[in-house]
């Protein structure tokens, strides 16, 4: 069923992505984060586990055992509201049927197993093709479709490694580090959902449907494009640059105050005389180590180190108001409690809370929505993360089965 045929269903609904029907056979962070960003942008999603307990994200432990005891671990519960649920065995033939028959009608498949499974499945691309030849369909894989390691399985930590982001991070003391949080996960999971997006709308235009090809290693070495261009223009390694900002600019790095550090972002001739009135240091421009932007480079840690001495009067929270409204670029380290803290944080709308009336938790639950805002229609969380299989009977309904089928279904653990 096409998209404005179903446009009916929610016509009080006006955003983006209102009467798109996405399937949703994705696991862990990467893909199903692309159709929760889909889903929050008004497409009806159905995310498909299989049966019992479902995805194996949903039992984590991180942060609180609490909510993975009770199948609705952080992790998942990030991904996973607007979504229905369905469970469904794909390794039995009434499984994979179910599938293509829900995927004839739908506008978009997210999938993320390792490259082939689908199509062992039966339930590739060439297959949901056959049933539905319009269809947009989303192959998210560790390494892409294509190349020797098409076949390898990967999570966040071995794409950071293995595409050389880790070589290029922490310092020549540490040696690699692994960022923090798992951003190739969710950047691949944003990456995704702009391609879903865009082939949404060449698909407008043509009346063609389209496969994507989208790896965890491509998306990462996307986000390193100005380190992977300057090296494959020049021949010359990234090194380490621990704190230092992407420029390497002499001032631009992080310091020590007289309590806690301050990082800056000094890249411009403004910015930089911007610092050194805030800090006093306005004689350095009649210097000719410091008069220049060139001879500044030649005598980075003489110039550091007159900053360091004035930057130790203050701490870092009284300094960062003042560099800013000098238009010098600076940013008090803080740690995630206290950005989460911050009036600017809270004032963007990036969570939506769901009270413990919609969830059965004792207090709110809040999960994190889209990186943008609309003037109007923007994306919105309606509903909480589900249980396994929530949504099977009405699903199953939807596509003309009755109690009885869905019983027999249920007996033999297709469902």
């Amino acid at each position: 069923m096409a998209a404005n045929q179903r446009a009916g269903d929610q016509a009080g609904d006006q955003r983006a992505f209102a009467g798109i029907k996405v399937l949703d056979l994705t696991r862990v962070l990467a893909g199903p984060f692309c159709a929760y960003q889909l889903a929050l942008l008004g497409a009806e999603v159905i995310k498909i586990e299989p049966p019992g307990r479902g995805e194996t994200v949903r039992w984590r432990t991180e942060s609180d055992p609490s909510f993975g005891q009770q199948g609705l671990s952080l992790g998942f519960m990030t991904q996973s509201s607007n979504k229905r649920f369905l469970a469904l065995d794909l390794n039995k033939p009434e499984g994979r049927d179910i599938f293509l028959k829900l995927a004839a009608e739908c506008d978009v498949v997210v999938q993320n197993l390792r490259s082939g499974s689908a199509e062992k499945r039966g339930i590739g691309y060439e297959a949901v093709k056959a049933v539905n030849p319009e269809v947009v369909f989303m192959s998210i894989t560790a390494y892409g479709n294509t190349g020797p390691k098409q076949s390898h399985p990967a999570y966040d930590s071995v794409i950071q490694a293995w595409s050389g982001f880790m070589s290029v991070t922490g310092t020549k003391e540490s040696g690699p580090l692994k960022a923090g949080p798992p951003i190739i996960d969710y950047s691949t999971g944003l990456a995704a959902a702009y391609a879903v997006s865009a082939a949404l709308y060449q698909k407008q235009r043509t009346g063609k449907g389209q496969y994507i090809d989208l790896s965890m290693l491509d998306t990462n070495i996307i986000l390193m494009a100005s380190v992977v261009t300057a090296y494959m223009n020049t021949g010359a390694a990234p090194k380490q640059g621990g704190n230092d900002a992407a420029s390497r600019s002499p001032a631009s790095t992080t310091f020590n105050t007289a309590d806690g550090l301050i990082a800056f972002a000094i890249n411009e001739e403004h910015q930089h005389q911007g610092l050194l009135k805030t800090l006093g240091l306005t004689g350095l421009n009649d210097d000719p180590r410091f008069a220049t932007s060139p001879a500044r480079r030649d005598n980075i840690p003489a110039l550091r180190a007159l900053m360091q001495e004035k930057l130790m009067t203050k701490t870092a929270a009284e300094w960062e108001p003042l560099f800013n409204k000098a238009g010098a670029p600076a940013g008090r380290v803080r740690t995630i409690p206290e950005c989460m803290a911050e009036v600017q944080t809270e004032s963007r709308g990036l969570f939506h809370s769901f009270p413990p009336s919609a969830t059965g938790f004792v207090k709110d639950l809040k999960v994190p929505l889209s990186p943008f805002t609309y003037a109007h229609d923007g994306p919105r969380a309606d509903t909480p993360p589900r249980s396994v299989g929530a949504d099977s009977d009405a699903i199953l309904g939807e596509l003309g089965y009755d109690a009885k089928a869905i019983a027999a279904l249920r007996a033999q653990r297709v469902i």
